[in-house]
């Protein structure tokens, strides 16, 4: 028997209703109707009476089978957007979140600022992961020199895949243990998302600590260790005047303050996230 679109879209629904303590959504399930048939949701809303074949229905099985064993969405897809861009993920790099697009403004705000009288600009991605920080930067700013920096073999597999998922200008990977591989008075800007969880913490959800990468999330210290380390080597690379922008934990703001204070940081300046927890901090290097 053929099913169509919204034949499946509703089974889907019911199914997931037998299962306890899920977190699939409606729009999780059209994100897997999308990666198996190959178009858009507009597509699938305008087209709904059409049938697929049997090799999208395997596919598209396959998909909600992986979400119903709690993989998270992105890793199922392969994919997350992130700023307006598409980037590949699999488990060896953390899911970009929607808050650290916030991040990304607020450095192409301050960055066009200060970039006016200057010549070179460069902006350091510090531990980037899939590079969705650092990758959004360029796409945005193609003049400007941004450098991703990398430790882990496996995150630079994928790093290397979304650099090369458009032709790019001004943009390079370094292999470095945070900012050791740089040079002094180099930046002018550094951006990190670190690991910043506590090893034993309770407030983590368990398809973030059962799948994505533990070396990306926990830090030693209270969750601290890596964020002093980016503090303490920024205050090298960075140039006068430079800005230091990190993510950070929901409760860690007053302490990544007083850090940054410890380090003669000056105009230290908290950022919320969409639900209003501070969950960034920007300082200029005095």
């Amino acid at each position: 028997m053929s099913l169509t679109l919204e034949k499946i879209l509703v089974k889907s629904l019911t199914d997931i209703k037998d299962i306890s303590n899920t977190t699939i959504t409606k729009s999780d399930i059209i994100f897997c109707l999308m990666e198996a048939i190959g178009k858009d949701k507009s597509y699938i809303i305008t087209n709904h009476d059409e049938c697929i074949n049997g090799n999208q229905l395997t596919k598209f099985n396959f998909l909600l089978d992986s979400l119903k064993a709690g993989i998270p969405l992105a890793y199922v897809l392969g994919n997350q957007f992130f700023y307006n861009y598409k980037y590949y993920v699999n488990h060896n790099v953390l899911i970009p979140r929607p808050e650290t697009e916030i991040l990304v403004s607020e450095i192409i705000n301050r960055g066009d600022k200060i970039n006016k009288s200057k010549k070179d600009f460069n902006v350091i991605d510090a531990g980037s992961g899939s590079g969705c920080i650092g990758l959004s930067i360029n796409s945005e700013r193609g003049k400007w020199n941004v450098i991703l920096s990398e430790n882990s073999h496996k995150a630079v597999k994928v790093l290397n895949k979304n650099y090369k998922s458009e032709s790019r200008k001004n943009c390079f990977i370094v292999m470095s243990d945070w900012l050791s591989a740089f040079n002094d008075d180099m930046a002018d800007i550094i951006v990190s998302n670190p690991p910043y969880i506590k090893p034993d913490s309770k407030e983590i959800d368990k398809n973030v600590s059962n799948y994505e990468p533990s070396e990306a999330l926990y830090s030693a210290d209270g969750g601290l260790y890596d964020i002093k380390r980016i503090i303490s080597e920024s205050k090298r690379v960075l140039k006068k005047d430079g800005l230091l922008f990190i993510e950070n934990g929901f409760d860690q703001s007053k302490k990544v303050s007083d850090i940054l204070k410890e380090n003669y940081y000056e105009d230290i300046d908290i950022i919320l996230d969409y639900n209003n927890i501070k969950r960034f901090t920007v300082s200029r290097n005095s």
